[in-house]
């Protein structure tokens, strides 16, 4: 019998599986974003909205209105994006979870998995942050978590529950 539904990975669980890590991506994958939305609210409402008032005095605080919604629209939407995009390792499965409504699973047994890989860019490497790529033997394929805090300590933790379920 199920649990009480939600969006919680708990009703995808195996019995006697446990949560090791919970990652989500690196903070910077949601603050730039952020910070060049509001920028672009910031020319807009202050140079469009300004202009836009000159010429039809009415709209410009339906311009400004307009411009200040889509903000926090385009706001909520990249926090949910970042906040919905997670990495479970737990001590049987590697889960990779996406999607804000509607969501999507993928997952690979420790067991399949034959080769994990981290990458740093220059700036992954000044804010510690990288891919990890993680190939799995059978048909699951490529599993690749783009911008994870740590990645290297996420391997060696990844390595660690593989050594410890081949025991």
């Amino acid at each position: 019998m199920l649990k009480n539904v939600s969006f919680d990975l708990d009703i995808l669980l195996l019995p006697d599986e446990k949560i090791v890590l919970k990652a989500n991506p690196h903070w910077l994958f949601l603050v730039i974003p952020l910070v060049v939305i509001f920028f672009f609210f910031l020319l807009y409402a202050f140079i469009a909205c300004r202009h836009l008032g000159i010429v039809i005095h009415d709209l410009q605080d339906l311009c400004f209105l307009v411009s200040l919604f889509l903000l926090f629209f385009l706001g909520a939407v990249i926090y949910l994006d970042w906040k919905f995009n997670r990495l479970y390792l737990t001590n049987y499965r590697l889960i990779k979870e996406r999607g804000i409504i509607g969501k999507r699973f993928m997952a690979i047994g420790l067991d399949k998995i034959e080769d994990v890989t981290c990458a740093y860019g220059v700036l992954g490497w000044l804010f510690n942050y990288g891919d990890l790529t993680i190939e799995s033997a059978g048909t699951e394929g490529k599993m690749v978590i783009e911008g994870l805090p740590s990645p290297a300590r996420i391997k060696a933790m990844i390595e660690e529950e593989i050594r410890k379920q081949r025991k």
